[in-house]
């Protein structure tokens, strides 16, 4: 009830004072008494006849002045029930919250109809002071407003609620605040914005209304990835009470009838990242751009240009002779890199590789054209070997002979750091950027966590194994269950061996030796190189693998099959060897596969299918029942079955792909697969593995040494496939020394790493290193990096039931404050070990390095979201856009109430009129003259003067 009013003590306070009227005709009924007396017994018997007129007139005198009484109560009570008012208008005072999107995506531009240039962020920053808050200073309530940006939630304009009470005055403050700023480069989520919303409004009079106002470009990314979880925020908003408007401030405008609004073309650069973070002076790496065309048009000639420290031209530019549209692509360019650190200029050797997008595009949006990338040169890069013979380390018969010769014969800049298994536990391994493993029987506990710091730290490590492996240790230090670096448990306390009938098999079958586990490992960074050219495209498989016709795997470690390693994402078996059982223990499988194929392939629809059908299904049935026929004959031929893992240009490949696309053969495929696999794979070789910020890749059998018996486990190095193991290993090599980098880290992200809290000081120097390629001009003599202060590092306390002589827990070094994109560096001090070689500083240098960007792949796609959609993620909330503003109007709180209806007033007028007409009508006026129609005797009894009884002055005569 009390609702309806704007002022419900107000109407309180009048339903009371119609209480009035009655009150005083009451008391002028009790304070006179009867007296009797003759004259006034014959006016009683007149007034008795009168009784039931005069009763009814008072009552309605009464009446007319309790209802004036009333109606002036809901005059000031403003009542505004039943009055017609809008729906939805708020009527109570309003603790308004704008959270401003300011992600870079906002920056997406455009001109107006008069042809001035605006973009989403000017056009959102105007919607504020020249809209909303001059609506919300009409109000006839009190109203606050305050400003979030998503990129600073902690920091509302104005900063308490208190002060955000709007008027002409907050107005001006709040254009002078927000005019000036620009487009964040940090992304952030909505749904953080709505938690800092919640937080804030906790703060306003709980009476108060509560309205968010939501200005955003309403991009689908954003609502694809966080929808549902915003949903949710906005329930909970809605249960406590808060109304929830969203505004697209995007042009060209939402339209009821065009659920899909149109959205702008852009391209991003989206990656750019080299093949070696750390590289040495005068040797080439490659840099690797990712573009891709966020439009819904295909371009031609999308030309990128490259800066190194600032300098053009230094980088050959790139050119995408095409970029579908909504598709990416990849390319690849090498790079040399001259300029090191010096002792007066040490942080000379981060390197600033800065790729631009300089083909101009359709739309205007500019914050994704630039990417950078950091690349740490040195004078020589040092590789530490660990030699499990070291007795015959300098000879050819040696583990480490062939890998020698392949690092300082052919890479060059290589500096080989040799030392044995024992001293590996306190060696440090900062300096490395990878170490070897070769036939290294175990390592000790300490050994294995100084590795494994190393390469969660950013370190590469290659194992080759051989005939001194335990392969117990391995798999209880190294792999731990699949919590070491090591990628696989080794399954066997003996390796495998070949006998000579497989050795004549083997070459009979003349099939490759070395075999690709799954075509998708072409693109994996250990093997990239080898099957794409500089343009990123696809290699023909032969260049490399026809060597591994020749490669002779005799002996290696087999590895367990079963395991947690098979699920991980982390883990991956790039090549294998030939399954080499008997292939007599296939012959019921391949017949059975045959039986269920020809079963099915009788339609008449696979008629085209059958010419090459028959054929292969017959060599299927046949081939397992031959005598000493290998069993990769029978893979070759289910290869050419399947088609899915072969390309040879063969006429077949595409009708007998279709064939196994149909819909009768679902059930049939996954046999086939699975004895193709079966036949076609044997145990794995190469494996590699992500742990932490670096990386792992071992090999199953060794490096190419000499044996026991003059025997050799492989002969891939020193054979007629060497080749091959040059350019698999070299590129090992460069995949292990490329950990490290968090290549795609986005401005806004939490950079973390750790230290030895024994082996550094615990604190850290920030710089910045970045160009403009816009802005800037050429830098002279180099890019000055710009200091960013101090950071202290932490330091988590040690468990509570840590023993005391435990080690201190590492150092952590943590940053998210990031906002200018570029290479960001921490100098750091490292201390000298107990262990360190004697002429070891006390005080060494030591970095980490880390490149920040703009988060090109979210924030470069302009599609906007679907009406629809977007309805049902908001729970149907209020949608605006920036060319309708009626709604607006309801911020002014004008509600219609009874106190602007002039008919009220009017009434009140009439009733007063007719109360002092009444009161007139019913008051005494009567002349001498008059009483004889009344009362004749009473009128002779005052003709004649007849005497009153006497009565006291305080007690007037009244009749009964």
């Amino acid at each position: 009830m009390l609702s309806q009013f704007l002022n419900p003590w107000t109407f309180l306070a009048g339903a009371v004072l119609v209480s009035v009227p009655i009150i005083i005709h009451l008391i002028n009924r009790i304070r006179y008494r009867r007296v009797k007396w003759a004259a006034m017994e014959f006016l009683l018997k007149a007034q008795k006849r009168m009784r039931r007129r005069k009763i009814l007139e008072q009552l309605l005198l009464l009446l007319l002045r309790c209802l004036l009484v009333f109606l002036v109560g809901v005059l000031f009570a403003r009542y505004i029930g039943g009055c017609g008012g809008k729906e939805g208008m708020e009527t109570r005072a309003t603790t308004h919250l704008v959270i401003l999107d300011d992600t870079p995506s906002m920056a997406d531009a455009w001109r107006r109809d008069d042809g001035t240039p605006t973009d989403a962020f000017g056009e959102a920053k105007r919607l504020v002071y020249e809209k909303l808050m001059p609506a919300t200073a009409e109000a006839t309530t009190n109203q606050t407003m305050q400003v979030m940006r998503l990129s600073e939630l902690d920091k509302p304009f104005p900063a308490k609620t208190d002060d955000a009470k709007v008027n002409a005055l907050a107005t001006d403050a709040m254009e002078g605040h927000l005019k000036p700023l620009q487009v964040s480069t940090v992304r952030k989520s909505l749904k953080d914005g709505l938690d800092a919303a919640r937080a804030l409004l906790g703060n306003a009079p709980p009476t108060n209304a509560k309205v968010v106002h939501v200005i955003s470009d309403t991009r689908n990314i954003d609502w694809t990835e966080d929808g549902d979880t915003i949903k949710g925020k906005l329930t909970e908003l809605k249960d406590l009470g808060v109304t929830v408007h969203f505004i697209d401030v995007v042009s060209p405008a939402r339209k009821p009838d065009r659920k899909s609004p149109q959205s702008s073309n852009n391209v991003s650069i989206i990656e750019v990242k080299p093949r070696n973070r750390i590289v040495a002076a005068n040797q080439q790496t490659d840099i690797e751009v990712r573009v891709k065309n966020f439009g819904s048009t295909d371009l031609k000639e999308v030309r990128v240009d490259f800066y190194l420290n600032g300098v053009k031209d230094t980088i050959p530019s790139m050119v995408f002779s095409s970029l579908p549209a909504n598709q990416e692509k990849v390319q690849s360019c090498q790079a040399t890199f001259t300029q090191t650190g010096s002792r007066d200029r040490p942080l000379d050797r981060f390197n600033l590789v800065t790729a631009a997008l300089a083909t101009v595009e359709a739309g205007d949006f500019a914050a994704d054209n630039v990417r950078h990338t950091v690349v740490e040169v040195r004078p020589k890069l040092q590789v530490l070997v660990v030699d499990g013979r070291v007795d015959k380390r300098d000879k050819q018969e040696g583990d480490s002979f062939y890998l020698r010769k392949l690092f300082i014969d052919s890479f060059g800049g290589i500096d080989w750091v040799a030392t044995e298994a024992p001293r590996l536990d306190g060696i440090d391994l900062r300096p490395f950027t990878t170490v070897y493993l070769l036939n290294v029987p175990q390592l000790s506990a300490a050994a294995v966590d100084n590795l494994d710091r190393f390469v969660k730290g950013g370190g590469g490590v290659g194992v080759f194994l051989g005939p001194d492996v335990k392969p117990e240790e391995y798999t209880a230090r190294m792999y731990k269950d699949g919590q070491g670096f090591f990628p696989v448990p080794l399954s066997s306390k003996e390796p495998v061996v070949l006998t000579d009938d497989q050795k004549v098999a083997r070459e009979i079958a003349f099939g490759k030796r070395v075999i690709l586990r799954n075509p998708t490992n072409r693109m994996h960074p250990a093997l990239y190189s080898i099957y794409t050219n500089e343009r990123g495209g696809t290699a023909k498989d032969s260049e490399v693998e026809r060597y591994f016709l020749f490669t002779n795997i005799d002996s290696y470690w087999p590895v367990a099959r079963r395991g947690s390693w098979r699920d991980s994402e982390s883990v991956k078996e790039l090549y294998c060897m030939p399954n080499e059982k008997p292939i007599a223990e296939f012959e019921q499988e391949a017949k059975d596969l045959v039986r269920a194929v020809r079963g099915k392939s009788g339609d008449a629809k696979f008629e085209k299918a059958r010419k090459f059908l028959t054929p292969l299904l017959r060599s299927i049935e046949e081939t397992p029942a031959q005598v000493g026929v290998p069993l990769s004959l029978l893979a070759r031929h289910l290869d050419q079955l399947l088609c899915d893992q072969i390309n040879d240009g063969d006429e077949s490949e595409p009708v007998l792909r279709d064939f196994w696309n149909q819909p009768e053969l679902a059930e049939i495929k996954p046999l086939a697969l699975q004895l193709r696999d079966k036949a076609k794979f044997g145990d794995p070789l190469y494996i590699t593995k992500e742990h932490g910020r670096g990386r792992v890749a071992v090999m199953t059998t060794d490096a190419g040494g000499t044996h026991a018996g003059n025997k050799q486990w492989t002969d891939w190095p020193s054979g007629k496939g060497s080749p091959g193991w040059v350019v698999v290993v070299s590129e090992m090599q460069k995949y292990l020394a490329g950990g490290g980098g968090e290549e795609n880290l986005s401005l806004g992200d939490r950079f973390f790493t750790e230290f030895e809290a024994a082996r550094y000081k615990p604190s850290t120097v920030r710089h910045l290193l970045t160009f403009d390629p816009v802005k800037s001009e050429k830098p002279a003599g180099g890019l000055n990096p710009k200091a960013l202060g101090d950071q202290a590092l932490d330091q988590p306390a040690n468990a509570v039931d840590a023993a005391p002589d435990a080690p201190r827990r590492p150092f952590q070094l943590s940053y998210a404050d990031a906002k200018v994109p570029g290479a960001y560096i921490f100098s750091l001090t490292r201390l000298k070990g107990d262990k360190d070689p004697p002429g070891t500083p006390a005080e060494q240098p030591d970095y980490a390095v880390v490149a920040f960007n703009v988060d090109a792949k979210r924030e470069g796609d302009l599609t906007r979201a679907n009406t629809d959609d977007l309805g049902q993620w908001t729970d149907k909330a209020p949608l605006h856009n920036i060319e309708d503003l009626s709604w607006i109007d309801q911020l002014k709180q004008k509600p219609t109430d009874l106190s602007s209806r002039r008919w009220l007033y009017l009434l009140v007028l009439l009733l007063l009129i007719a109360e002092q007409a009444w009161a007139v009508r019913m008051s005494y006026h009567a002349k001498p003259e008059d009483l004889d129609l009344l009362a004749p005797s009473a009128a002779a009894a005052f003709a004649h003067t007849t005497a009153a009884p006497q009565v006291q002055a305080s007690e007037p005569a009244v009749s009964a």
